[in-house]
């Protein structure tokens, strides 16, 4: 599905990116196949890329509030 979306979409293909996170999913779950090298910077930016490129094919605007601003205002709405 990932490839698909890639060539449909022009999103990054993270087709073989998924397969590492799934071979970590297995490695620390189950013990069946070792445990992939990553690195968790590299992770997160593989994620944030991906995020923001979706996000941009939805037209969705980034968002620069903190989450502390989004808890508060959540908070404001819940008390009205």
């Amino acid at each position: 599905m990932a490839s698909e979306l890639s060539r449909s979409h022009s999103l990054p293909d993270i087709a073989n990116f998924l397969s590492v996170l799934n071979s970590a999913r297995k490695a620390a779950a189950y013990g069946d196949v070792d445990f992939p090298v990553l690195n968790a910077q590299d992770v997160a930016i593989e994620i944030e890329d991906y995020v923001e490129a979706v996000s941009a094919l939805l037209g969705d605007e980034p968002n620069e509030q903190s989450s502390d601003e989004q808890d508060e205002q959540q908070d404001e709405q819940d008390e009205q």
